[in-house]
């Protein structure tokens, strides 16, 4: 990682450092949809839908459609995604692995997404992975292709 990168890394690890180190407070799964939430509640006072109280594992088209946003990208699991299209607070979604490993991320409903996290700007994202902490992750880090192959789209609220 340049310098560059690691002064952006800091400088989020400090205006961030509300939502981080948050402990994992999901049932089995779609914990990372708190962190969403407390975000929004964090920088906005706006509180989003709670879908896990409702049982709702995925972020179905339904789901997004009822929380008030809509798709600004789609992509194709497996391939390299252009995250350059994305703006500040969309929230990225992404198909974490076809089978469930060791009680983790799986894919109900076929292909629907199974993880998701707040788009920071500059390549940065907030996430909560699977039974972890909360965390900032770089989408641009070299040699990790983890993100921009998992990714299938992109969501924005829409304007009140």
């Amino acid at each position: 990682m340049s310098n560059s990168r690691s002064d952006k890394m800091i400088d989020l690890r400090e205006e961030y450092k509300d939502l981080l180190g948050l402990p994992w407070t999901g049932r089995r799964m779609f914990g990372c949809y708190e962190i969403i939430r407390k975000y929004y509640k964090w920088k906005y006072d706006n509180e989003l839908i709670d879908f896990n109280a409702r049982g709702v594992i995925t972020f179905s088209d339904e789901a997004i459609e009822e929380g008030g946003a809509y798709k600004v990208m789609e992509c194709e699991w497996g391939e390299e995604t252009d995250f350059s299209v994305l703006l500040p607070e969309d929230v990225i979604l992404f198909r974490l692995y076809v089978n469930p490993l060791g009680g983790s991320y799986s894919a109900p409903r076929g292909r629907a997404p199974n993880h998701g996290g707040v788009y920071l700007g500059d390549g940065y994202m907030l996430h909560h992975p699977y039974g972890s902490k909360s965390q900032l992750a770089d989408l641009m880090r070299p040699g990790c292709k983890v993100w921009d192959t998992s990714c299938v789209g992109a969501i924005r609220k829409k304007s009140t």
